[in-house]
């Protein structure tokens, strides 16, 4: 197996090319960010020092806590480029500082992400991995996939980075322009069926996909990738015709662009990121589908030793409440992060969310494989 390639930690520039050149290794010009400090993420920094002084993250504590792990790596499941990456690659270098270790980001792709997630599993003792995880590789890949040999239970959420409704996007040369346009095209081209691209079989985008074409009623074919940034390029590149995945800022860049565009996005409201797109119960044809959220989150090894976990915690509060990672993660997902809370409150959120996506696995019929 060839060993997964180490990117050097730079602050990521939102805007950059999905696909960079894995050999390109200048660093960004970051001499010139504006630092804009809205009342939003303002409020935000003041929760993150409510819940770290309800932690007993102090000063004081800090002194006395047993040092970190000389070098923490941030698992991103997915490759270079991708959303889950940019996120890595924004709280990296703040919880480095807050450690005074040494932090980088190790892109491991493959088996809808579970390699990666694997491989920090295999670290517990230590807790010197963490994993940029999403449902997929956390909760859908060890129900789905034989070869993922771990349970959801296994981890323990530090923090959610971000959390969003998703849209329905399409090739820019795809004659339909909204949802109902598309359901009437698929059902008279019968001869011609559509496809949609996911991060890999089992993946989030993968059963939102499948209950798209289920309520459409007609066949579609999957197309799995192993991550972000190529199925983007091959949407944009027209090589596939649908995805459904996060309504954010990095995609809202892109419709602007016109490749590709946006036609539909779930829940009962529009998203802020995309006011003029209806939703899918505006349409006539679809007015009651539904699916699954889109979150990405720090998670650590259940069994951890605790006094990492506390370091660790301690360090990804300072990062969240930090106003030039804030404002990275603005950008990346168009809506301010979700506030940071308590753990116990993190637990009973991530089994909610574990029950929550078993359902649908159970309702999809999705099999191991």
């Amino acid at each position: 197996m060839t060993a997964p390639r180490r990117r050097p930690l730079l602050p990521a520039d939102p805007g950059a090319d999905p696909d960079p050149d894995p050999d390109a290794d200048a660093p960004h010009d970051v001499s010139n960010r504006h630092r804009h400090r809205q009342e939003p993420l303002m409020i935000q920094r003041r929760t993150v020092l409510t819940v770290a002084a309800a932690l007993g993250a102090s000063a004081v504590a800090r002194a006395q806590a047993p040092a970190s792990a000389a070098v923490l790596t941030l698992m991103v499941p997915f490759p270079a480029g991708g959303v889950s990456d940019l996120y890595a690659r924004a709280v990296a270098p703040r919880m480095a500082k807050d450690l005074g270790s040494t932090v980088i980001v190790e892109n491991l792709p493959g088996a809808s992400g579970s390699l990666a997630v694997a491989k920090a599993l295999g670290r517990a003792a230590i807790g010197d991995m963490l994993v940029v995880g999403s449902p997929t590789e956390m909760i859908l890949a060890p129900a789905t996939l034989q070869s993922a040999r771990y349970k959801p239970e296994n981890f323990r959420p530090l923090a959610l980075l971000s959390r969003s409704q998703l849209a329905l996007y399409a090739r820019a040369d795809l004659p339909p322009a909204q949802v109902d346009e598309l359901v009437a095209w698929a059902k008279a081209n019968p001869d011609k069926p559509l496809t949609y691209g996911s991060v890999g079989v089992g993946s989030i985008y993968h059963l939102a996909g499948q209950a798209f074409a289920d309520a459409v009623g007609v066949p579609m074919n999957h197309v799995p990738y192993k991550g972000g940034a190529p199925l983007l390029q091959d949407l944009a590149g027209g090589h596939i015709d649908l995805v459904l995945l996060p309504a954010n800022g990095d995609m809202a860049r892109r419709v602007a662009t016109g490749r590709p565009k946006a036609l539909a996005v779930t829940g009962q409201a529009r998203s802020p990121i995309f006011p003029n797109v209806p939703t899918f119960a505006e349409s006539r044809s679809m007015p009651n589908f539904t699916t699954v959220d889109s979150w990405v989150g720090l998670f650590i090894p259940a069994a951890a030793p605790p006094a990492q976990v506390q370091a660790l915690t301690h360090a990804v509060l300072a990062a969240l409440g930090d106003a030039d990672v804030q404002q990275q993660l603005l950008a990346l997902a168009g809506t301010p992060p979700p506030p940071p809370a308590p753990a116990a409150q993190l637990a009973t959120f991530y089994a909610t969310e574990i029950e929550r996506y078993t359902q649908a696995i159970r309702k999809a019929n999705l099999q191991p494989s």
